[in-house]
C-alpha cells in the first residue's frame, strides 16, 4: 500500500486510527495525539521492516476521533482486546482465564467464572492459576457468610434457611433475617479483601463492631466480631515480606526467542498477595519500552486493582500518559517507576527470579523433560545464547605421552544422561605432540562418522581446553560448514569459551556448569582408559619380540590365537607348538618361567 489520498482527510485530533487488510479485516489498531501526523509516520519509517510489513498488508485506513488522548488510550486497549489486530501486541485470551464475579443482585452471590457478559455484574481478575483462584474464594466464604445458593432473592425464597445458616456460614438473606443494605456492607468488604486491602477492611470491620457495641446491637456486633476474627487469622499466616511498600506492584519482562513472558508481583499492605504471569504475542518484534506500554494498557484496565505504584526494569513508551489514565480510573495518582531504593532493587529482582522459573518450567514443559533434567541444559542454553536447548551434547578430549600412542574420544549425554551409541575412540594420526591439531583430527573423524551413519547431528559440541584447542574445532566447522555449536572448557578456572572468543563463567553451584564438568571427565576417563589399553598391548608385545627366534610376524599370530601375552604364557606346549612349533613353543615357554 502506497502513501494513500486518504490520508490528507485524517483529522489532526485525538483518537484512533485502524488499518485494514484488502478484506476490511482490522490488522493494526493505535492511538494517537494527532491520527494524521500518527499515520503519516507509519509511511515515512520506509527503512523500517517491521512498518514495511504493516503497510504492505494494509489496503484501508479507518479512524475513530476522540476528546482526548487519554480517551484514546482507553479505546485502544479495549478495541485491541476485542477484536484481537493481526500486528497488534496481544495478550493472550484472558477469556481462557477465570474471574471472581460477584452478581448485581439485591443479595449478590460471588463465584468463579469465564463467561465475560456484561450484566452489571463486578468482575475481578483475570486469575491466571485457578488453584488460587479458588483458594482466595475459599478464605472469602471462611471468613464472610456469604450466600453461595442460587435463588433469586427476594422474589424467589425457599422454605426454610439451608444448612450453612445453620452452622454460621450463611446470613439467611432467603428468611429475610439481613437487610439488603447490611448485606451490600459484608459485599464491600469482601471487595477490599479480593482487592488485597486487609488492613482498610480490618480498620472497618473494628468500627462497625464498635458501632453495633454502643447501640447495644450485641447480636451485630458480636457478627462483625467474628467477621475480624476470621480476617485476622487468614491474614496472620499470609508472610510480610516487608513494611512501608503499601501498594505497589513489581513487573518482569524476559525473552527466549520469540517468547515474551510478563511476571507481575502485586504487595498490598506490605504483604505479597498475588502473582500474575502473562505471555505476550508481539508479531512485529517491537522494543520493550513499547511491549511494557501495551502490557499496562491491557493488564490494568482490566485488573483486579490499580496499585499506587509499579515498578519495572524499563520505563513504557507512554510512561504519562498511563499514569494519567490510570490515576483516573484509581482516583488518585499512579507512579510508574524504576526500582530506585535498595528495597526496590531486591524485590525487582526476586519478580525477576520468579519470572525467570515460570520461563524454565514452559521450556521443561514444551520439551517434554522434568524440571531437574531440563534445569541444567536451560542455564548452558542461556550461558551460551544457544537457539535451541542442548539436548544432545558430544564432548572430546585427547591423551598421549609426548606425541606417542596418541588417542582421542567422543562421549555423548542425551537430556545430561551418558548416551553410549554416541560414544567413540579413535587412534590419532597425527604423530608428534599437537594437542590442537589432535582435537581437530577427532572432531572431524567424529562428525564424518555421524554423517555416514545418518546419526542425529549434536547440538553442542565441548572440547575440552580454553581458546587455542576451540579455534581448532572451529576451523575445522568453517572448512567443512559444519553447522553446531562448539565450546571450550578450560579446567583452571572451569570457563566456557564460546565461538566469538567472549569467555563465561558460570557460578561454581550452577547445574549447568556441573552438566559440563561431568561430559568433559566423561571424555578424559574414556580416552585414558583407550590410552592405557594402548600402551599396555605395546608394551606385552615387546615382551614377545624380545624373545630370539619371534619376529612381528610369529608375535602377530600368537596373539591372534590366543588373545593376549597372558593367555600364551598360560599355554600348554602342544598348543604352542600348533602355531609356531615344539622347538619355539619350549623356548617361549622357558622365557616367561624366568619371569
Amino acid at each position: 500500500m502506497k502513501t494513500p489520498d486518504k490520508i490528507d482527510t485524517l483529522p489532526e485530533l485525538p483518537g484512533v486510527y485502524i488499518f485494514k487488510d484488502p478484506a476490511g479485516k482490522d490488522i493494526y489498531i493505535g492511538k494517537a495525539k494527532n491520527i494524521r501526523d500518527r499515520v503519516l509516520g507509519h509511511f515515512r519509517n520506509t527503512g523500517n521492516a517491521k512498518e514495511e510489513k504493516l503497510i504492505s498488508c494494509s489496503a484501508d485506513i479507518d479512524y475513530i476521533v476522540t476528546d482526548s488522548e487519554p480517551e484514546a488510550l482507553i479505546l485502544e486497549a479495549e478495541l485491541v482486546k476485542k477484536r484481537q489486530p493481526r500486528y497488534n501486541i496481544l495478550l493472550k485470551d484472558d477469556k481462557k482465564f477465570p474471574w471472581i464475579k460477584i452478581t448485581n443482585e439485591p443479595y449478590p452471590r460471588i463465584f468463579s467464572t469465564r463467561n465475560l457478559t456484561e450484566d452489571g455484574s463486578r468482575l475481578f481478575g483475570p486469575f491466571t492459576d485457578s488453584t488460587a483462584l479458588n483458594r482466595t474464594l475459599a478464605l472469602v466464604k471462611q471468613i464472610f457468610p456469604v450466600r453461595t445458593c442460587h435463588h433469586q432473592l427476594p422474589a424467589q425464597r425457599p422454605s426454610r434457611p439451608c444448612l450453612n445458616h445453620q452452622i454460621g456460614r450463611c446470613l439467611a438473606p432467603c428468611q429475610g433475617q439481613v437487610s439488603p443494605q447490611e448485606y451490600r456492607k459484608m459485599v464491600e468488604a469482601i471487595v477490599k479483601y479480593i482487592s488485597g486491602r486487609s488492613r482498610e477492611l480490618v480498620h472497618e470491620l473494628e468500627a462497625l463492631r464498635d458501632a453495633a457495641a454502643q447501640q447495644l446491637d450485641f447480636e451485630q456486633a458480636a457478627h462483625w466480631r467474628d467477621q475480624l476474627q476470621n480476617l485476622e487469622r487468614v491474614t496472620a499466616r499470609q508472610k510480610i515480606i516487608f513494611r512501608g511498600m503499601i501498594n505497589t506492584d513489581f513487573i518482569a519482562l524476559a525473552r527466549l526467542r520469540k517468547q515474551i513472558m510478563f511476571t507481575v508481583l502485586s504487595f498490598r499492605g506490605g504483604r505479597l498477595t498475588a502473582r500474575y504471569d502473562r505471555a505476550i504475542e508481539d508479531p512485529l518484534g517491537v522494543g520493550d519500552p513499547e511491549l511494557m506500554s501495551s502490557f499496562i494498557s491491557q493488564h490494568y484496565l482490566n485488573s483486579l486493582t490499580i496499585p499506587d505504584n509499579i515498578i519495572m526494569e524499563t520505563l513504557p513508551r507512554d510512561r504519562e500518559l498511563l499514569e494519567g489514565v490510570m490515576g483516573n480510573f484509581k482516583g488518585t495518582p499512579v507512579s510508574l517507576k524504576l526500582p530506585s531504593s535498595a528495597t526496590d532493587k531486591k524485590l525487582q529482582r526476586f519478580a525477576g527470579k520468579q519470572l525467570q522459573s515460570k520461563m524454565d518450567e514452559m521450556v521443561a514443559g514444551k520439551e517434554k523433560l522434568s524440571a531437574k533434567t531440563a534445569q541444567p541444559l536451560i542455564e548452558v542454553q542461556r550461558a551460551l545464547g544457544l537457539d535451541k536447548l542442548p539436548r544432545l551434547v558430544a564432548a572430546f578430549d585427547i591423551s598421549n605421552i609426548s606425541g606417542t600412542d596418541s588417542v582421542g574420544s567422543a562421549v555423548c549425554f542425551k537430556d545430561g544422561r551418558p548416551y553410549k551409541t554416541g560414544y567413540r575412540h579413535f587412534k590419532v594420526r597425527i604423530s608428534g605432540p599437537n594437542d590442537t591439531a589432535m582435537i581437530k583430527e577427532t572432531v572431524g573423524r567424529y562428525l564424518v562418522h555421524v554423517m555416514e551413519n545418518k546419526m542425529a547431528m549434536p547440538d553442542l559440541i565441548l572440547v575440552d581446553g580454553g581458546l587455542p584447542q576451540l579455534k581448532a574445532a572451529l576451523q575445522l566447522k568453517k572448512e567443512k560448514g559444519y553447522n553446531v555449536t562448539m565450546a571450550g572448557l578450560a579446567k583452571r578456572m572451569e570457563e566456557l569459551f564460546l565461538e566469538d572468543g567472549n569467555v563465561v563463567s558460570l557460578p561454581r553451584s550452577s547445574s549447568g556448569l556441573h552438566l559440563m564438568q561431568r561430559l568433559r571427565d566423561e571424555a578424559h576417563r574414556f580416552a585414558q582408559r583407550y590410552h592405557h589399553a594402548l600402551r599396555a598391548g605395546h608394551a606385552n608385545n615387546t615382551r614377545l619380540v624380545s624373545i630370539r627366534g619371534v619376529g612381528s610376524g610369529i608375535s602377530g599370530r600368537l596373539l591372534r590365537k590366543f588373545g593376549s601375552v597372558k593367555r600364551i604364557a598360560s599355554a600348554s606346549p602342544e598348543e604352542l607348538a600348533e602355531v609356531v612349533g615344539a622347538a619355539l613353543a619350549s623356548r617361549i615357554l622357558q622365557e616367561f618361567e624366568k619371569g
